[in-house]
């Protein structure tokens, strides 16, 4: 894959489309995908996050976490992520008492996810029995321009 901001190496001479062509935002690099800008006219982007402006105010509490604890930001949704995912374990647990069971954990985790304010990249989180993906859907996105790293919606969140 290309740097960030950078057109892929693998397009460079290939014409622009003339019809719409879609592409997966995680194997693409979601905000940092590599296409040239005589493609962005065309494409459609699935995009299982939050919007960048969306999610801002929920990425803040994380981002300065890491800031104030001096941890260097990498890698930003993988730690996001993560830092999501332990706050969640650590809040659960907080709830459980002494009843350190694994089924009761997850339950409690399936009643109390959803409630949740700090979700991260994503705006809402679900999980019931036999779930094993808290956010399930996504928008479709394209460019706001040719020459504009800016995406726009084509609709509101999708959930299959």
């Amino acid at each position: 894959m290309a740097p960030a901001g950078r057109p892929s190496p693998a397009l460079e001479g290939t014409p622009a489309p003339t019809s719409p062509v879609y592409f997966s935002g995680v194997m693409g690099g979601l905000d940092a995908a590599p296409l040239p800008s005589g493609w962005r006219h065309h494409a459609h982007m699935a995009y299982p996050v939050d919007l960048p402006e969306r999610r801002r105010v929920r990425l803040d509490y994380a981002l300065g976490w890491f800031r104030i604890r001096k941890i260097p930001v990498v890698a930003e949704q993988v730690q996001a992520d993560t830092y999501l995912a332990c706050g969640l374990l650590s809040e659960t647990l907080k709830h459980m008492v002494d009843a350190f069971i694994p089924d009761y954990l997850i339950e409690r985790l399936e009643d109390t996810i959803e409630h949740r304010v700090v979700t991260g990249y994503y705006p809402r989180l679900t999980l019931g029995p036999y779930q094993r993906f808290a956010s399930k859907g996504g928008f479709l996105v394209h460019y706001a321009s040719t020459g504009a790293q800016g995406l726009v919606p084509d609709g509101d969140w999708m959930t299959p």
